[in-house]
């Protein structure tokens, strides 16, 4: 029983897990899909591994275990000893039959797969393929050990065919897209102090800007897009949020590129509303993508988008005219310069399904069924 979805129940207790709230597209999703859940009277918990929080968070419970303090033991039982303090604590805590136990991120479901509690889903938020080429510890084994017999929702169409091909025996699959909060982002958009700041710093903000937002890290191939900027011959700036790894090397490619005056590297922001919505568009330059929440927030704040077509996310918010092929640095930067001369040309509707009560409605859905 603990591997199916039990038959619906009068528990209000919904449980997200995720290894912590640091900045990153999986921990928004965590925080919406939470705010969605509250909208329909359900009690939403977030439960976390690690107590660190990036974000601003009000009237959702949260709660944190330590993940680093059973680090000592090996990793074969480590995930499963875990489990068993997880368990306890929401049994303790929160409640014995959660409505829905939702995890996220390998990290978790590598524990929670263990938990005994019902009602569990596990959310794979990237294409599973592009993940094991670039990290050697997601084996088809362990693939097959988390996600077998398990119910599994899909952040996009693209993830969910990708996953099919990768792990069988699965008991459930579904794919939903991705909760967006458009009014709460509408509300902060207005908030400008940040704006303002790097204006002061960055006077040439002010003939406007492309924007990217996303960590440094290979998959979001930082790379690509600088030399695409570079190779254009637009002269508005390009501004990039986030932090990671791979910033160093990006800001290198920029002194070795001579574009260092015109790509302004502002760090990670809780916020990133204002600095999108006075945008003049949005680019993505990811290899990979599971959903590609920002695509779907600059659409909520009326932000025209680029994106590289990756085999999932992007094509499912985006028309055609508006992606490029994933590698192409000069296409990338032929479409830099067009969506800079007229971005009113790459314009796209959101889609009201997006929002966070609708999606969280169709994740009770899969419940019941």
């Amino acid at each position: 029983m603990d591997k199916k979805l039990m038959i619906f129940n009068n528990d209000k207790n919904i449980i997200l897990t995720i290894f912590s709230l640091q900045g990153g597209g999986a921990e928004r999703f965590v925080l919406t899909l939470a705010e969605g859940f509250k909208k329909l009277g359900y009690k939403p918990h977030i439960v976390c591994f690690k107590n660190q929080v990036d974000y601003e968070v009000s009237d959702i419970h949260l709660h944190f275990l330590s993940y680093q303090s059973y680090r000592w033991m090996p990793k074969y039982i480590r995930n499963k000893v875990f489990a068993r303090v997880f368990d306890k604590y929401v049994k303790n805590n929160i409640t014995d039959t959660p409505a829905l136990l939702i995890s996220n991120l390998w990290q978790v479901d590598q524990v929670l797969a263990y938990s005994k509690l019902p009602n569990k889903l596990f959310v794979i938020h990237n294409t599973l393929s592009k993940e094991k080429s670039i990290h050697t510890y997601l084996t088809n084994e362990a693939l097959q050990n988390v996600y077998s017999n398990q119910n599994i929702v899909a952040v996009s169409q693209g993830v969910k065919q990708d996953f099919e091909g990768i792990v069988k025996q699965i008991s459930s699959l579904t794919a939903i897209h991705n909760p967006i909060d458009r009014e709460f982002i509408l509300k902060s958009a207005k908030q400008l102090d940040i704006l303002h700041k790097l204006i002061t710093q960055y006077p040439l903000l002010k003939q406007g800007y492309l924007i990217h937002v996303g960590k440094f890290k290979a998959q979001k191939n930082h790379m690509d897009l600088i030399k695409a900027y570079a190779r254009s011959h637009q002269r508005k700036p390009l501004l990039l949020v986030g932090q990671g790894e791979l910033k160093q090397e990006c800001e290198n490619l920029c002194s070795e590129l001579g574009v260092t005056d015109k790509v302004i590297f502002c760090g990670f922001e809780p916020n990133p509303y204002p600095l999108i919505v006075n945008a003049d568009a949005m680019v993505l330059s990811s290899i990979y993508e599971g959903f590609g929440i920002v695509i779907a927030e600059a659409l909520a704040l009326g932000v025209p988008v680029i994106s590289t077509d990756c085999e999932s996310g992007p094509r499912e918010l985006l028309p055609e005219s508006n992606l490029v092929k994933v590698g192409d640095i000069e296409s990338l930067s032929a479409k830099l310069n067009e969506i800079s001369e007229s971005p009113e040309s790459f314009s796209s509707s959101f889609d009201v399904g997006l929002l966070p009560d609708s999606v969280a409605q169709k994740y009770l859905q899969t419940l019941e069924s």
